[in-house]
């Protein structure tokens, strides 16, 4: 297991969510998006942030998507729900792909989004696959940054595209932990700059690129104000689930973005048509 599937694996996220999951549709109930609240889209902003990036690539039933680090496939379910394309999902971490499998049954769209292990920098999937690369807090558990941009673009066709929501560092050091390391060796941020150089080198053109951490830290500052306020209960749904420790890492990750050490970077790019 690489340090990046044991972070996440860290704490049995696969037994606490089903417990969870069989608390709230008991039997192996069908569930729907709704009932699952964005508890299984693990970046800042949620899905808020998911549908703002959506928003910006205008997808269509026609489009194969890679999730790149699709975690419990919250994503990846939400726009094969929403605009009816079919979604690959990868991720590094076992749990989490079994999870993202077992939801994607019970949300009835197993037969669009397909889930698997896998690593962003060696992926199994052919050269020129799929139309549209989704990435969303997924960089700073990279260290070749270089090798998974390259791969991104090797399995897109000619005129593909890519959509990324990234953390990004600032100024000074990060207070640890965070959702994505609990110490520094285990976080790999580049500036924004060096994202977007990263970015342009693997050989796409920049279509967007905006910087949304006013509005999404406001939302996530909010969220964990009300989660201090009245916590949930440890059996109940929610990212505390899956997540040990969240009050403490969120509240580290608030304080980095208000004191300017984390920013947020999100980003439509393409490749050439040939």
């Amino acid at each position: 297991m690489t340090d990046v599937a044991l972070h996440y694996s860290t704490g049995g996220p696969y037994v606490r969510v089903m417990a969870a999951l069989d608390a709230l549709a008991p039997g192996g109930a069908p569930l729907t998006l709704e009932q699952l609240g964005g508890f299984d889209e693990f970046h800042s902003g949620g899905r808020m942030a998911t549908d703002r990036l959506a928003t910006l690539l205008a997808l269509g039933p026609d489009d194969v998507v890679l999730d790149a680090g699709c975690g419990l496939g919250g994503s990846a379910r939400y726009l094969a729900d929403r605009y009816g394309c079919h979604v690959v999902g990868v991720d590094i971490t076992s749990e989490f792909v079994a999870l993202a499998a077992h939801l994607n049954e019970r949300t009835g769209l197993a037969g669009q989004v397909d889930v698997r292990v896998g690593n962003l920098c060696d992926l199994d999937l052919d050269a020129h696959s799929v139309d549209v690369v989704w990435i969303c807090h997924i960089s700073m558990n990279v260290v070749d940054k270089v090798a998974m941009f390259a791969e991104l673009a090797r399995v897109l066709r000619p005129g593909g595209r890519l959509a990324l929501f990234e953390i990004v560092a600032g100024d000074g050091d990060l207070e640890f932990p965070v959702p994505w390391a609990t110490e520094p060796s285990g976080s790999h941020l580049v500036s924004a700059d060096g994202l977007r150089d990263l970015v342009i080198d693997a050989g796409f053109s920049v279509e967007e690129w905006h910087d949304p951490t006013v509005e999404v830290m406001s939302a996530v500052r909010r969220r964990y104000e009300e989660f201090v306020a009245v916590p949930p209960r440890p059996d109940a749904l929610g990212m505390h689930t899956y997540v040990p420790d969240l009050t403490n890492r969120v509240g580290n990750y608030v304080r980095n973005s208000d004191a300017g050490r984390t920013r947020l970077v999100m980003c439509v790019a393409r490749l050439p048509e040939d």
